[in-house]
């Protein structure tokens, strides 16, 4: 029979790892256990606190996080996330606790604000707030307002998450991100914002953008983003009129809704994801290439996805891999009108020599341009190792169903392909 293990035999790292899980209450109510426990607590790497998850009869929130803070014996806190409301924290407060969390040589910051500010005071993180050489993480999110006159000094952050965080002016923005020195990590989620123009990214070691913007307000113009090292962007949704891109390193991205042309900085991408509506432009200017672009995955979620197919075959020459993926669930009863396809003119480069992976994920076996689609790929792609069409699983009683998948099945698999080493794989996902 195995001997069983006590909590107190494991390797004291990985005790305060595992304490690091659990509510700071609970991290101190180990301290009755025994001796070695009494002060176990004040070296746990991180710290959370919630004033809405807090009800005491002997100490206020605030209170409480000042005992904790002040009684820490670690040398290094590797993390603070404090989720607070002014009806039970005062910004003096706030203020004073991470100071003194910078103090112990913190190294990840999170801080919420919970409370809608109506009627109440928003928490302003000024640049008395980035001061800090050891901290590394930064999130700010939850009605964060964001009032940096003079560019502050965070020279170890690597990464900053701003959520729907809100900015007294554009400057606040730019002397944020200008005391970022090594930042390689940006997380910009935004939705209404009065205050800011021009959202302006300058950081030239960035190497990581992600944005999810639907703000449509009138007072915002639009992105200027010049970051040389990008590496990945991510634009999840952008409403805005303007977007101004300088990234000629990127390497990969993915598209979201964007109402927008992007600049030519995207023509540089090995990997591409396009998930776009029909009524939106993604398009650069004509004459770009996308020379580099092995790997290209698009959403079909409207009508239109054809022409974007069409138009990235022909300016794609080096395209190797080709994955579109359908929707979720198809109505049985959803047919569009008027829907045609315009095939390319001639059959693209990246067809005839370099595409070796097709891939159809939630393929719709009733659509005759679907398969109108497949057919043409099988027909002309010479290069072709790999097709797979997956679906989803067909319920008991839905022989319907799988007797039109198996005549689909059988169509394609029936076309003269152009490829003679081609595998055709069919499955349920």
């Amino acid at each position: 029979m195995a001997e069983e293990m006590n909590i107190g035999q494991l390797d004291e790292n990985l005790i305060l790892k595992i304490l690091s899980l659990v509510p700071i209450k609970t991290v101190v109510s180990t301290s009755v256990l025994s001796k070695e426990w009494q002060s176990r607590w004040k070296s746990v790497p991180k710290l959370k606190f919630n004033s809405e998850d807090y009800q005491s009869e002997h100490q206020t929130f605030s209170e409480t996080v000042y005992k904790y803070l002040l009684s820490y014996e670690a040398e290094v806190l590797d993390s603070f996330h404090l989720s607070f409301g002014s009806d039970k924290a005062d910004a003096v407060d706030v203020v004073h606790w991470i100071k003194t969390a910078f103090a112990l040589h913190l190294r990840t910051l999170v801080l919420e604000f919970l409370i809608y500010p109506y009627e109440v005071d928003e928490f302003i993180f000024t640049s008395s707030l980035c001061t800090c050489d050891t901290l590394v993480t930064l999130k700010l999110g939850s009605l964060i307002l964001v009032d940096i006159p003079a560019p502050g000094s965070m020279k170890s952050l690597k990464t900053l998450h701003l959520i729907h965080a809100f900015y007294t002016n554009d400057d606040s923005i730019c002397n944020l991100l200008s005391g970022c020195p090594r930042l390689e990590e940006l997380v910009v989620e935004r939705s209404c914002e009065y205050s800011v123009k021009f959202f302006t990214i300058k950081v030239p070691s960035l190497q990581i953008l992600k944005i999810y913007d639907d703000n449509d307000e009138d007072e915002f113009v639009g992105y200027v983003i010049d970051t040389p090292s990008l590496k990945y962007l991510e634009i999840g949704y952008l409403g805005c009129p303007q977007f101004s891109l300088n990234a000629p390193g990127l390497v990969a991205a993915y598209i979201g809704s964007v109402s927008n042309v992007i600049s030519e900085s995207l023509v540089s991408v090995r990997r591409l994801v396009l998930n776009v509506s029909t009524s939106m432009t993604i398009y650069p200017p004509t004459g770009c290439i996308f020379y580099q672009l092995v790997y290209l995955q698009i959403y079909t979620h409207e009508p239109g996805w054809y022409d974007l197919l069409t138009w990235m075959l022909e300016h794609s020459p080096k395209l190797q891999v080709l994955k579109l993926v359908g929707k979720y669930w198809i109505n049985p009863d959803y047919h569009v009108l008027g829907w045609e396809w315009n095939k390319p003119k001639s059959v693209p480069e990246c067809l005839l020599s370099h595409l070796e992976t097709f891939v159809w994920r939630r393929y719709d076996w009733k659509g005759e341009k679907e398969e109108e689609v497949a057919t043409y790929l099988l027909k002309n792609a010479r290069g072709l190792k790999n097709a797979t069409f997956s679906t989803g699983p067909i319920e008991p009683g839905q022989l319907d169903k799988l007797k039109q998948r198996c005549r689909t099945r059988k169509k394609l698999d029936g076309v003269l392909k152009a490829s003679n080493t081609c595998h055709l794989v069919f499955k349920f996902e």
